[in-house]
């Protein structure tokens, strides 16, 4: 088993998520804090947010679907992709957040 850290697995998560079928967009799900300090060292930080508490980790990504995707099903399928991203994500909490639904184009 392996033993990333949280900064090491956020990109990991991020190309996993953007990979995932019916995923349109991909936004921040990190705080405002953690981004704005980023910018002012002019950092590019990844879009997951991985938190680690008392050995216990928390993953959260925000989606974009088109709405002729199933919601549920894009939402389980990224859910998969978080927890296989390494052996320690497996036992995480991952909370998926379908941000907002993007038209299809035209």
């Amino acid at each position: 088993m392996t033993d990333l850290t949280t900064a090491a697995l956020a990109p990991r998560i991020d190309l996993a998520v953007t990979a995932t079928e019916g995923v349109r967009e991909m936004y921040s799900a990190r705080p405002l804090v953690a981004r704005a300090v980023e910018r002012a060292v002019d950092a590019e930080g990844s879009l997951a947010a991985v938190e680690e508490v008392d050995g216990a980790r928390s993953i959260t990504v925000c989606i974009g679907v088109s709405a002729q995707d199933d919601t549920v099903a894009v939402a389980s399928a990224v859910a998969a992709a978080v927890r296989g991203t390494d052996d320690t994500a497996a036992g995480a909490t991952v909370r998926v957040r379908v941000g907002r639904l993007v038209a299809p184009a035209t």
